[in-house]
């Protein structure tokens, strides 16, 4: 595949497949003083397009605090260009998730999806 035909591809993806904005944010740490840190999220990437999806295979119940709690797991697609690592975080429609993984490494690098999970 050429060059531009990657381009455009990427361009196509992003004019017809990312309906929605989203955030990424990051993490900074400042000391608590006591001996501990306290995080901060802050925004790295504002109105990113964005889809989210689903994710069956990865969402069911799980025991958290002797209780069954829901779980859940999403993929977001976004631009081939957004810098995001398992690092960051996602809020889209009010919503924080926490990013699992990011896939890379691709031969055709038209996008990058995020698998998230709710905070």
């Amino acid at each position: 595949m050429d060059t531009w035909e990657l381009d455009d591809l990427q361009d196509d993806l992003t004019a017809a497949l990312l309906p929605d904005t989203c955030t990424i944010l990051s993490v900074t740490y400042a000391s608590d003083g006591q001996g501990g840190q306290t995080e901060t999220w802050g925004t790295a990437a504002a109105s990113v397009a964005c889809r989210k999806d689903p994710m069956p295979m990865r969402s069911g119940e799980q025991l958290s605090g002797a209780a069954i709690q829901p779980f859940h797991a999403w993929v977001f697609t976004l631009p081939a260009d957004t810098t995001i690592t398992a690092a960051n975080r996602i809020v889209h429609s009010g919503a924080t998730y926490n990013v699992t993984a990011v896939d890379g490494g691709k031969s055709w690098e038209a996008c990058v999806r995020a698998y998230v999970e709710a905070v």
